[in-house]
């Protein structure tokens, strides 16, 4: 299924659906500032924590929009299915990342990661960096796993509850009323002199991060359209977040995942709706979207392999370099002997696989009969 192009003879009121490369071109925006950033180190520029950002805002809204739109082609959603296919996007890749990498670690003797593994493997590693920062090494980036692991779970429950109560104007009013809630809630930390890293990695601190996509998915459904200048807004505060927040004082740690959350959810929802043909054409350029297609492994791999490559050479700071061309490289195979073998199993398992909608995979152009769809992970 195509989604309609601005001018292309849409109406105002038709909901872009099916899949969009330039969600993939997103997507490896966003891992490849994560990437930068820890390829460069401490600098002015926080590129990490807004990259991490864009890709809270970007799972809020895809996850949302598939529940919704499940919800109004079958008149209900299946959980079951909807956890499962979740797990089939997310573990099987951070199982083999860990297997992998621990068993290096070991032939390393490299022994301070392993204990990282179990929260890593858990979804717990952002809690536990709260109790001990130095705790997770090399496995520190599943921190955001966890963030998104956790709400992957409550979501569809909330959401589905209070469409059920009260339709998607409800939906909408108490997902902005739990943006506001996480909002207050990082305030009152703060006036507790609560640990800072808490308001950074916390699910519940976090959450705003994810719910503004969300509710920019429930707003589409509800009639609204995103202007142009909403897409150059977003851009520009997304810019400005990774020069302005790059320090840790609590009044930055308080306001940041609201403003970034808002920008990114500006730019996913006005990247389908309002965005210029040209910017949509280079994100939706190939080795773009096939970063976006492997992003979920380059963002696993890229924080082991840092590792274990600087135990293995003496080459200064050229290792960062290597080790996230390797990341890349270990990723995509990853991606075609595992994960997507696994996912088009679990895919035909759960009924999400249909002749009548081909669509075409942005990994290697081939035609196939998946349900034209984005993915959320």
């Amino acid at each position: 299924m195509r989604a309609p192009e601005p001018g292309d003879g849409h109406g105002a009121g038709a909901l872009v659906a099916g899949y969009r490369p330039w969600l993939d071109g997103i997507r490896a925006v966003a891992v490849l500032m994560v990437v930068v950033q820890h390829m460069m180190g401490a600098t002015r520029l926080n590129l990490g924590f807004t990259g991490v950002g864009i890709f809270f805002g970007l799972s809020g809204y895809l996850i949302t929009s598939l529940l919704l739109d499940e919800r109004a082609d079958r008149g209900s959603v299946s959980l079951s299915r909807f956890y499962l296919r979740r797990a089939a996007r997310l573990v099987p890749a951070l199982l083999l990342v860990l297997a992998v990498c621990d068993l290096v670690f070991l032939a390393q003797g490299d022994l301070t990661p392993l204990r990282g593994s179990i929260p890593a493997a858990t979804y717990t590693t952002n809690y536990v960096q709260v109790l001990d920062d130095d705790f997770v090494k090399a496995y520190g980036p599943t921190w955001s796993l966890a963030v998104e692991e956790h709400f992957y779970v409550l979501w569809p429950l909330a959401l589905l509850w209070m469409v059920r109560r009260g339709g998607l104007r409800l939906a909408l009013r108490l997902t902005l009323v739990a943006c506001l809630a996480s909002l207050s809630w990082r305030i009152v930390l703060a006036v507790l002199h609560a640990p800072p890293i808490l308001l950074s990695v916390g699910s519940l601190e976090r959450a705003d991060a994810l719910l503004y996509g969300c509710a920019a998915a429930i707003a589409l459904r509800l009639g609204w359209r995103p202007r142009r200048w909403v897409v150059w807004l977003g851009i520009a505060v997304i810019g400005a977040s990774t020069a302005v927040f790059n320090a840790e004082p609590y009044p930055v740690l308080i306001v940041s995942s609201a403003v970034i959350g808002v920008a990114s959810a500006a730019v996913v929802v006005g990247m389908d709706y309002a965005a210029p043909t040209w910017m949509r054409q280079v994100l939706s350029w190939r080795p773009v979207v096939f970063i976006g297609v492997i992003s979920y492994g380059i963002y696993l791999w890229h924080g082991p392999l840092m590792r274990i490559v600087q135990n293995a050479t003496e080459t200064g700071r050229a290792w960062r370099l290597l080790a996230a061309l390797l990341a890349i490289a270990v990723a995509a195979l990853s991606y075609r002997f595992v994960e997507a073998p696994i996912r088009a199993a679990v895919r035909r398992r759960t009924g999400r696989v249909r002749a009548s909608a081909p669509d075409r995979d942005p990994a290697d152009g081939r035609t196939t009969t998946q349900v034209a769809e984005p993915d959320a992970g």
